[in-house]
């Protein structure tokens, strides 16, 4: 009989598993380690506790099963993504490892975007620039701690340094090498592109092996410490959910698994590199040689049900436990009896921002539909609901890249529950599965080192000697299935009409925080997404230069719609070529000084404004009109930087910009398609939506104490508080 070992690297605790070459576990051993969190939202570990973790474990397994070490065939680890090892010229630790939930490398981030290019990074790497990836640890480290990273000579994923300890050999494994923001997906190789960008040594960067290629042997001094034989086969291994979609039997096209743990992931097996051009989920090299794999990560998948637990079921958790019962068994027999859609009540899982699809760290959780006949099932069932339609979110996308599982396997908490297995089926429209064994990363690992030591031809069939498929499944109902497509198409909705007042809930949140009044929101900012957007690639400066040489009262605002000096032919076709789509456009200018909102107008045309000062807008949706009046409480304030070139949609009201200093004054390029500046036309009739369109073809609407008003050019209102950047 041969043994295989399946050691599983995670963020709590390590686990080492001994599996026969059946698939059964002859024994199991944990240890726990510490997480350090210096400062909020650090995190970081002792790349030692790991390696001692390992083979006390390994130790441990061999001790208690008193299986012959020579009768072990292999080893590999499935370990945590993205954390970085910093190895000196003498092969020690140089610092604490950063791990996949550190959140410091934001402004790393948009430098690495910025570098390599958005579109460019997601075409190499199959993945946005996120804090949770490699380079971005990798930059902050360079610029923080300078001194240290001059001293390092390589550098390494956990589960490879961990492997490095036990053979002595440094190589970095591809399925966990693909989260690191530095791999070229395709190729399967580093990219050359993005080190060079980055101005990243290659020579940091150890060989990449396949996970079920042989790393190397366990040396003398680990074959001591782990009781194993010197010279057993250690195989490269697999990031985390790489090795769990081996150990739940995902090797080959339409298979695919869900699980929903704290975090709720879709992780689907493709022959071929499906890339999402919006990085809205992840596509990484398998665990499968020549084979790669598309994952989601939504955020607060169990979590959202752990808080509804503690938040809402304390008493049932103590009374249930008293009587040696599961109060998620409770919480979802009560759901059960609440109707598919809750009664109108939709849940978004946003509780700790989110990750995918919709990538936004500012998002949180929300209760729509809410009323006073909603009882505690009601929410439990919306959350469960909500929880699964997010992974439907996710399928959806995965589907767009050709990717169309025909089963999902079903594991973590919620692949355990008989009625959220049903949920699933009917949500996601797929048959849900189940797996025999619990064990599934570390099976996975075992699997890949009984692939390279010989017991397996390939990795997939090693999946079909040891995974087996449990008895629990389900199908969708055609009934269900149909009442939750409606109710799904509520749901996906939701996120993008909040998305810009999660931005302002973020803003009022820091303001509180600070207890002082936050600065006006920029328009780069998520909030200003449904006004408009920044055009990139304008010579502004020449722009601001032409501008400074047009008039600018200090003391009021001027428009010209059209003004020659600014109508140069290189900046006319430019202009009108890359904004315009290739209509004539006249280039004019607004300046002076002002700082109190005195009117909205609204172009029946997009206008794209060009910066030649700091400047301030103040906007507010076309919808905000109601009946020929708007209220200003709908008024939003956006800063925008000399030299920036924004783009108001048709859609926007906005006034004449204002100073961003006190003391000084704006000057703002304004253009728009040509004519659309033209006398009011004659004949009209003068009803409610004629009578706000201003002898400029525009409509108008005016506070009672402006000079618009006064002067009696429109009759459209704006009424509550007229607004002051000065208040």
């Amino acid at each position: 009989m041969k043994y295989l070992l399946g050691v599983d690297l995670g963020t709590s605790g390590t686990k080492t598993v001994l599996f026969n070459e059946k698939g059964e576990t002859i024994a199991s051993k944990t240890v726990e380690y510490e997480l350090y969190q210096p400062k909020n939202g650090w995190a970081e570990q002792d790349p030692e506790d790991w390696y001692q973790a390992a083979v006390t474990t390994i130790k441990a397994v061999m001790t208690e099963s008193r299986v012959d070490p020579a009768a072990v065939a292999g080893l590999s680890i499935s370990g945590q993504m993205h954390g970085l090892v910093m190895l000196d010229q003498n092969d020690q630790v140089l610092r604490r490892a950063i791990l996949w939930c550190d959140a410091r490398t934001g402004a790393q981030c948009a430098e690495i975007t910025d570098k390599v290019g958005k579109n460019r990074l997601i075409e190499i790497n199959a993945n946005p620039a996120l804090p949770g990836f490699t380079a971005c640890k990798i930059l902050w480290v360079r610029e923080h701690e300078p001194e240290l990273y001059q001293r390092c000579t390589c550098m390494l994923l956990p589960k490879d340094y961990v492997r490095f300890r036990l053979t002595g050999v440094k190589a970095q494994e591809i399925s966990d090498a693909s989260g690191t923001n530095l791999l070229d997906i395709r190729a399967r190789q580093w990219s050359d592109e993005i080190l060079k960008k980055l101005d990243i040594d290659p020579r940091l960067l150890p060989p990449l092996i396949e996970s079920s290629a042989k790393a190397g042997e366990i040396t003398a001094e680990a074959a001591a410490a782990t009781g194993l034989k010197a010279g057993t086969l250690v195989a490269g291994g697999a990031g985390d959910n790489a090795a769990a979609a081996i150990g739940t039997g995902v090797c080959a096209d339409g298979q695919s698994f869900v699980t929903l743990g704290t975090s709720g992931v879709v992780f689907a097996h493709t022959s071929k590199p499906s890339i999402d051009p919006l990085g809205r989920v992840h596509t990484f090299c398998a665990a499968v040689p020549g084979a790669w794999t598309a994952m989601s990560c939504t955020l607060a998948a169990g979590l959202s049900l752990r808080w509804m637990r503690d938040e809402f079921f304390s008493f049932e958790q103590q009374a249930e436990a008293d009587a040696g019962r599961d109060v998620y068994d409770l919480m979802t027999a009560q759901a059960a009896k609440i109707p598919a859609g809750s009664d109108g009540l939709i849940y978004l899982p946003y509780l700790m921002g989110e990750r995918s699809p919709v990538l936004d760290p500012e998002a949180r959780g929300v209760f729509f539909g809410l009323s006073a006949r909603h009882t505690k099932a009601h929410l439990t069932r919306a959350v469960l609901e909500g929880i699964t339609l997010s992974q439907r979110h996710n399928l959806e996308v995965l589907h767009e890249m050709g990717i169309v599982p025909t089963s999902l396997a079903a594991c973590g908490g919620g692949g355990r529950s008989p009625f959220w297995r049903q949920l699933l089926a009917d949500i996601l429209k797929c048959r849900v599965t189940t797996i025999k064994s619990k064990e599934g990363p570390a099976l996975g690992a075992a699997i890949l080192a009984g692939t390279a030591a010989g017991l397996f031809s390939s990795v997939e069939e090693g999946c079909r000697a040891l995974v087996q498929q449990g008895e629990a499944q389900a199908s969708p109902e055609s009934a269900q299935t149909a009442r939750y497509d409606e109710i799904y198409g509520l749901y996906q909705s939701l996120y993008p009409a909040l998305r810009g007042s999660f931005a302002r809930l973020a803003a009022l949140r820091e303001s509180l925080d600070a207890g002082k009044k936050a600065p006006y929101p920029s328009v780069f900012s998520t909030q200003f997404e449904r006004y408009g957007k920044v055009i990139t690639g304008i010579d502004t400066d020449k722009v601001c230069r032409l501008l400074e040489q047009c008039s600018c009262p200090q003391d009021a605002v001027t428009y010209v719609a059209s003004e020659p000096l600014l109508e140069t032919e290189d900046l006319k076709a430019d202009l009108e070529n890359r904004v315009f789509g290739g209509l004539p456009i006249e280039i004019g200018y607004c300046s002076g000084h002002n700082r109190v909102l005195n009117c909205l107008e609204y172009h029946r045309n997009s206008e794209l404004n060009i910066c030649g000062t700091d400047a301030v807008f103040m906007l507010a949706p076309l919808t905000a009109i109601k009946d020929g009046i708007v209220d200003s409480s709908a008024v939003e304030i956006f800063s925008a930087p000399k030299g920036t070139a924004v783009l108001f949609y048709e859609t926007s009201l906005h006034y004449a910009p204002c100073s961003a200093d006190k003391d000084g004054v704006f000057r703002v390029c304004v253009v728009l398609p040509r004519g659309t500046n033209t006398a009011k036309p004659e004949g009209m009739k003068d009803d409610l939506e004629t009578s706000m369109l201003t002898n400029e073809n525009k409509w108008l609407l005016a506070h009672a104490d402006s000079p618009e008003a006064h002067a009696g050019i429109t009759t459209g209102r704006v009424i509550g508080h007229n607004v002051s950047l000065d208040d």
